[in-house]
């Protein structure tokens, strides 16, 4: 059966998770020259080099995020090997193409929502790193405005005190501002006149 028995691990992966994906495949019946680790050419369409499986081969993955790049490509790549008469089996979510189909497509569905989360997630992480690096501002404006900053300077210098600055502050232009948010700008602005 080793003869007609295909592994396909992401290209994405690190060397670590690369050579643990490869014990669980050899562990599994697959040569090693039968594993493949490339990414497809196209994220949302199944692999070309699929079309020179033969029929009645199993094509067997740690995870359906081995098979494609997206979500969309991943359920394309199934389809695609369930035409052309080639099982596909994905370890980590019990994913079968031999057993019956109608079963199968609830743990797909299941597994497909829960890469499209972490693929959302790990966009937006992306995301974040990259505005960052381009020197934009993360999270909410700060409540402290330059205005806010120059009247509780001014009033703390005229002797008033803390619930009194901060309600003439709340009333200013500018994002909302807690009392808590006055009370930290205002230690750490006496802290820096010490």
């Amino acid at each position: 059966m080793s003869e007609n028995r295909y592994g396909m691990i992401s290209g994405e992966r690190s060397a670590e998770d690369r050579q643990l994906a490869v014990a669980r495949l050899e562990a599994e019946g697959v040569p090693t020259e039968r594993i493949l680790a490339t990414d497809p050419e196209e994220p949302n369409a199944p692999p070309v080099w699929l079309n020179d499986l033969s029929a009645d081969a199993e094509l067997i993955a740690p995870s359906l995020s081995d098979l494609n790049l997206s979500t969309q490509g991943i359920a394309a790549t199934v389809e695609a090997a369930r035409e052309l008469g080639i099982h596909v089996r994905c370890l980590d979510e019990a994913f079968d193409s031999r057993n019956d189909w109608q079963s199968q497509i609830g743990t797909l569905l299941t597994a497909l929502n829960r890469l499209d989360r972490k693929g959302f997630s790990d966009r937006t992480k992306i995301a974040l790193q990259e505005a960052k690096a381009r020197g934009q501002r993360l999270g909410r404006k700060p409540s402290m405005t330059d205005l806010r900053k120059a009247v509780a300077i001014q009033m703390i210098e005229a002797g008033y005190k803390g619930t009194k600055i901060w309600k003439t502050l709340a009333v200013l232009e500018g994002p909302p501002i807690s009392q808590s948010a006055y009370y930290l700008w205002q230690k750490a602005w006496l802290a820096e006149r010490e």
